[in-house]
């Protein structure tokens, strides 16, 4: 097998169970794909290059967060709303749990903004 073919065929998508006893249940919060990564960042941010935190959170929660016994994305774009208006603390530690596990630290969203 080639680099190319060995690259390809790593499983580098990780995920993690978050319990979010809030609500009641448990959610696989999962790696971030790069182009999912592109992607909201480049959703986040205003005209001035700066990152919309509110956003920023849901567009986390978004991309990384699944229905453990199916499989499913668990939010779309359009939950955007439904997840903000959820207990803050719920949201930051869900919102931190996908950042953690897809490699974006604290430092990631100030370089985002520094990029743009």
């Amino acid at each position: 097998m080639n680099i190319k073919e060995t690259i390809k065929a790593a499983k580098d998508i990780h995920d993690k169970h978050v319990e979010m006893p809030e609500w009641g249940v448990t959610i696989e919060v999962r790696t971030m794909t790069a182009r999912e990564r592109a992607n909201l960042f480049t959703s986040c941010m205003d005209k001035k290059g700066n990152v919309i935190h509110d956003k920023f959170q849901a567009g986390v929660i978004i991309a990384c967060c699944f229905d453990p016994e199916s499989g499913e994305k668990l939010f779309a774009p359009a939950d955007e709303s439904l997840i903000m208006e959820k207990s803050a603390g719920a949201v930051e530690r869900l919102a931190n749990a996908a950042m953690e596990i897809s490699g974006l630290s604290p430092d990631a969203m100030k370089e985002a903004e520094k990029n743009v």
